[in-house]
């Protein structure tokens, strides 16, 4: 009885662990089929590849005819590696990939597996799901998006409520680093971090903790982060986020200006979109130039239909740039049809 009780325990142990489990059935429907070739190729004295594929035939009950055993020998051969063992085995081995292939995918659906992927975007948190449908589309949309994975990454909801292509879900707390090494953050080269909610007075400490430990994983990845409170602001500069959105002050400031000059949110809505048509895009300067200004530069691309709307030189903003020459590192705001490095932008205005 004792000897019993351990067996089962093995039993229940084995079961426990898929991959042992699947090695051991595997090892058995081996043994099948090479038991039963060589009972065919030493009794029935067959070639062993005949013999071989005799047993294959046997074991997955295709059974074509062509080949049978003769001698008794070969006939127990077939009894006991076929029937008995090779059989069991074998269906219990196509079960146990069927369920492992189902619970892949239930794992897939639920966001409870690891991804594979690199060179993806993350994006952290899930406020409603017209936002984040919405973020996705813009992302895509992007001209050097290039069909890349995005991730999204939640524990506020249970499964994705849409399908997307090329759009993966990983549920799990978003301060948890196990979390975003399931979303493989350190291959990940962006992430967007999303406030949990407009109404949330906690959001700002769970997305500047999120972009911490993102950051920790993967040091160049470039994050921008939704800042509910600029009271709050510091907390996002102590992590090192590469960007901050202050989505509802900038959609306050948006309707005060709607409601005195019409037509200046029609103008946001188009430029900001990746959808619409032109679009913004930032440039970095990558060399100093003194033989000529922005206004220079803007005034000769306006011709190509490039509008320089700023340039942000460290933390300043300048939409007035006529006496301002550009400096190595200024980043240049503009309108376009494309995104262009600054070398580009400078043959475009015919100075190169």
């Amino acid at each position: 009885m004792p000897m019993m009780v351990s067996l089962f325990r093995l039993y229940r142990k084995i079961r426990a662990r898929k991959a042992i489990s699947l090695l051991l059935v595997l090892t058995l429907v081996l043994i099948s089929l090479l038991g039963n070739a060589i009972c065919f190729y030493i009794f029935d004295g067959q070639a062993f590849l005949d013999a071989l594929w005799y047993s294959i035939i046997s074991i997955t009950t295709i059974g074509y005819g062509d080949l049978s055993a003769a001698s008794w020998g070969a006939r127990l051969g077939t009894v006991f590696f076929v029937v008995l063992l090779g059989l069991a085995t074998f269906t219990t081995f196509l079960g146990m990939i069927i369920d492992w292939g189902t619970d892949l995918a239930l794992k897939g659906r639920f966001g409870m597996g690891k991804i594979v992927a690199s060179n993806h975007a993350l994006i952290v948190n899930f406020p409603t799901a017209p936002r984040v449908r919405h973020v996705i589309e813009e992302l895509q949309s992007d001209p050097s998006h290039g069909g890349r994975e995005i991730v999204v990454i939640s524990d506020q909801i249970e499964k994705l409520p849409f399908s997307m292509d090329n759009v993966l879900f990983i549920h799990g707390p978003t301060l948890e680093k196990e979390t975003y090494e399931r979303a493989k953050a350190d291959q990940a080269a962006m992430a967007i971090v999303l406030a949990t909610s407009y109404e949330d007075t906690n959001s700002d400490a769970i997305v500047a903790s999120a972009v911490s430990v993102i950051k920790s994983l993967n040091a160049d990845i470039q994050v921008v982060a939704e800042c509910v409170s600029e009271k709050h602001r510091m907390l996002f500069d102590a992590v090192h986020c590469n960007g901050i959105v202050q989505g509802r002050k900038i959609s306050d400031n948006l309707l005060v200006q709607e409601v005195h000059d019409p037509g200046i949110a029609q103008l946001i809505d188009v430029i900001t979109s990746n959808i619409k048509g032109s679009t913004l895009f930032s440039s970095v300067v990558t060399e100093s130039l003194s033989s000529a200004s922005y206004n220079d530069i803007a005034k000769a691309l306006l011709d190509e239909d490039i509008n320089i709307l700023c340039i942000n030189r460290g933390p300043r903003t300048c939409t007035r740039f006529s006496n301002l020459s550009p400096q190595a590192d200024d980043r240049v705001i503009y309108v376009a049809d494309e995104r262009l490095t600054w070398p580009s932008l400078l043959q475009q205005a015919a100075l190169t």
